[in-house]
């Protein structure tokens, strides 16, 4: 989608590091959760946030995410180009769609940031995934307790990524909304009517009543003759 915003969520879900398959050059499999389905976020800034099921699309054959939706999605540590980690399109970075949200799978390369990846995820220090993506379609509504939530509906992934503080995204522009929040806020509610304009509906609605239909009258008796 061109020109479309680019967001990027942070969850406190840990990341999983295992061993490469025999012979592989890679320093090991990274995996986890960059999103999570039909979970409330953190506050954004006064807002919150879920991400539908379907946000992504159907997960196709083996419960891939189909990336005829995305296009190219790729992996980078903290978010960063110079820390390339895997793609799709070569086939290092997988992700898939299931009933908690959108996995991913790296297979990290042998390089100095994928040998740092490594490393700091096998001694626990990723404890955070992350995801990129723009908002295609989103319903906003109020919670029981006030809260003002938007839910994502449809949206295009651009890339997921380990971090390993989530302070640092939640305070930066990279985080910011990419909608109107009081627009949004005022869509929930009606518009306050204009002076004179609630008088002129109620003596409109006044005049179209009858016996049968106005609510003093409905139940008074009727008095002989009339």
């Amino acid at each position: 989608m061109s020109g479309a915003v680019i967001e990027r969520r942070v969850i406190d879900r840990p990341v999983e590091f295992r061993a490469a398959p025999e012979g592989s050059s890679s320093p090991g499999i990274l995996g986890g959760y960059a999103a999570v389905f039909d979970q409330i976020s953190r506050d954004l800034g006064g807002w919150f946030e879920e991400i539908a099921p379907g946000a992504f699309g159907a997960p196709i054959e083996g419960g891939a995410l189909d990336l005829k939706l995305h296009t190219r999605v790729i992996a980078r540590a903290e978010h960063d180009s110079r820390l390339l980690l895997g793609t799709t399109n070569a086939g290092t970075l997988r992700l898939f769609i299931d009933d908690i949200g959108l996995r991913f799978e790296i297979d990290l390369p042998n390089t100095n940031a994928g040998r740092d990846v490594a490393e700091l995820a096998e001694r626990g220090d990723y404890v955070f995934a992350s995801f990129a993506f723009s908002a295609l379609e989103a319903d906003y509504r109020e919670d029981a307790d006030g809260r003002f939530i938007r839910t994502v509906l449809r949206a295009t992934l651009h890339d997921v990524a380990p971090v390993a503080d989530p302070a640092y995204w939640g305070a930066s522009a990279q985080m910011q909304r990419a909608f109107d929040l009081e627009a949004a806020r005022a869509s929930l509610s009606p518009a306050p009517a204009e002076p004179g304009e609630r008088e002129a509906t109620v003596r409109s609605a006044a005049a179209t009543m009858t016996r049968e239909t106005h609510p003093a009258l409905v139940n008074r008796p009727r008095k002989r003759g009339i």
